[in-house]
């Protein structure tokens, strides 16, 4: 069995981790080495070492660390050499890649399951080869019934005039980036929080003012990764309580709706550095803002307060001839007092 993936080697003998390596795009393998052989060994390719290194498997397998792996994340701990194997891939495959070597490991899986031919180098698609990027210009050309590419890690569907959000989405565990705009979505279903890895979630000219529940943003996975988050123009009248959860989040955007007031959780947003609330009908602003620490903020084209609605008091400020003849007097009046 192969699995294409992205793999981080580290050595454990380098406490600060002096030989990491970068993460890279590659594919595992398991196999044995002849027919007779019981050995089980696991490859690693990448587009920089295209003939791969192979890794006794058999009592060489320290862990398998599968705590996250609902995210796409496991490790591989290998005894000599003291690697730890990190491995990021799409879920399913991911689970079932762990469920064969498990069963290889225990001798309860069929020989010819475990091919020699897994140990010969796999032809290697350059990365620019790969459905990494996914653009859809054309309701035609939409994937309706064979879906998006696994790998896909930046998908834009624009102008498309869908009306809901395609739940395909859902599936897509390496997603980065996810472009919805101009099209006429009214709800958002909740899985789409849990996408650990969405980092950009542009929604502008959708129609999100109809949207009642926001529970997407209630989801843990995406209150730290998010660092976009673009819902300009969606007729909105107000914003949920939940979007000051988005701790991560670096750029908000919600212009050209009709906001009148912000919720006091934005004061949360403890990475917030640009906000454009722009073309709103805005009156005030939340005392929360002033903890926040912004690069850039846009307030252009509210309809904020002037001083004009305000109650104005005037002071009198006495002239200072007035001034010393009451610290005169005042002096006076002391200085009789003492005699």
């Amino acid at each position: 069995m192969k699995l294409h993936c992205n793999v981080e080697v580290n050595n454990r003998l380098y406490s600060t981790n002096v030989i990491k390596r970068k993460s890279q795009r590659s594919i595992l393998a398991i196999g044995r080495q002849t027919v007779k052989s019981t050995e089980l060994y696991i490859l690693w390719q990448t587009l920089q070492n295209k003939q791969g290194t192979k890794y006794k498997l058999n009592n060489n397998v320290d862990n398998i660390f599968t705590k996250f792996i609902h995210e796409g994340k496991a490790t591989i701990r290998l005894i000599e050499p003291p690697y730890d194997v990190i491995i990021q891939s799409d879920t399913i495959q991911l689970k079932s890649f762990i469920h064969i070597l498990k069963l290889g490991l225990r001798n309860k899986l069929d020989p010819s399951i475990l091919a020699i031919s897994n140990l010969n180098p796999k032809k290697m698609n350059p990365v620019s080869n790969l459905k990494i990027k996914v653009t859809i210009n054309k309701s035609s050309e939409y994937p309706t019934l064979e879906g998006f590419p696994r790998t896909t890690e930046e998908l834009y569907l624009v102008g498309l005039n869908r009306k809901s959000f395609d739940r395909q989405i859902l599936r897509l565990q390496s997603l980065r980036i996810l472009n919805l705009s101009n099209n006429l979505i009214s709800s958002l279903p909740k899985e789409l929080g849990t996408l650990h890895h969405l980092q950009e979630l542009i929604l502008s000219k959708n129609r999100l003012d109809k949207v009642t529940k926001w529970a997407w943003l209630d989801q843990v996975a995406i209150r730290s990764n998010l660092k976009l988050l673009d819902i300009s123009n969606n007729l909105l009248v107000k914003l949920p309580e939940q979007i000051g959860k988005l701790g991560g989040l670096v750029n908000f955007k919600a212009s050209q709706n009709m906001l009148s007031y912000l919720p006091q959780s934005l004061g949360r947003l403890s990475n917030l550095k640009y906000l454009d609330v722009s073309k709103n009908t805005l009156r005030c602003m939340p005392g929360s803002m002033r903890n926040l620490h912004l690069l850039s903020l846009d307030v252009s084209d509210n309809t904020f307060k002037t001083a004009d609605s305000y109650s104005s008091w005037r002071i009198e400020v006495p002239s200072l001839t007035e001034c010393a003849a009451r610290s005169f007097l005042k002096t006076r009046f002391a200085g009789k007092r003492n005699l």
